[in-house]
């Protein structure tokens, strides 16, 4: 039996499945590859006439996807003194971005199987220190929690159709889509058969205030 590996997905879903395996958010069928062999996955390639949405183990993912899964924009908040405004601390840019092991409690990825995934061109570390520059901490939001914002990649590596997929606060949700709808950042888009073709991409964006720091 051939083992999978390897396998590059669009996004780890935030969303919660049943015992169905029915996304009702998606409004279609996940297949649970973890106990399938690669002739399985193969199979389920070439019958299907559109994207699969599969579930998989951690081992059986691209180290490429790891890292992507891994990586995760963190908001803290500083208060100036002075000022009484709050500002993203900068020390907070990023977690995660260059190492393949992630924090996720589950060791279960599921999204939609992709041949080439898309990436910000020069990482993603330069990517969350663009959306640093452009982000201001929600004034008021006392809460931590985490925003998760999906957006499109289109064929020639342009961002679009930026959107809450899951949120915890308006305040946070509101800035984590102003900045991301604006930012304009370039992808290398992903790949299909070696075609460009659209793609989705989900990050997570960690608001946690901390208002008692001094600068």
């Amino acid at each position: 039996m051939t083992i999978i590996k390897n396998v590059t997905i669009e996004f780890n879903c935030p969303e919660t499945l049943d015992d169905t395996l029915f996304c009702d958010k998606c409004s279609h069928s996940v297949i649970d590859f973890t106990s399938k062999s690669g002739d399985d996955l193969k199979a389920e390639l070439k019958k299907s006439k559109g994207p699969i949405c599969g579930i998989f183990k951690k081992s059986q993912l691209s180290e490429q996807f790891l890292k992507y899964a891994a990586a995760t924009f963190i908001a803290t908040s500083l208060t100036i003194p002075t000022l009484g405004q709050e500002v993203i601390k900068g020390d907070s840019i990023l977690k995660a971005c260059e190492k393949v092991e992630t924090e996720n409690e589950e060791d279960v990825f599921f999204g939609v199987i992709v041949e080439t995934q898309a990436e910000p061109i020069g990482g993603y570390k330069k990517f969350f220190e663009t959306i640093s520059s452009k982000m201001n901490y929600p004034k008021g939001l006392i809460e931590k929690g985490k925003t998760f914002i999906e957006f499109t990649i289109d064929t020639v590596g342009q961002m679009e159709n930026v959107k809450i997929v899951k949120g915890f606060n308006q305040l946070a949700d509101n800035e984590a889509v102003r900045v991301l709808s604006t930012i304009n950042y370039p992808f290398n888009p992903g790949r299909q058969r070696g075609t460009p073709v659209k793609t989705r991409l989900v990050i997570p964006i960690t608001f946690g205030p901390k208002n008692s720091e001094k600068r």
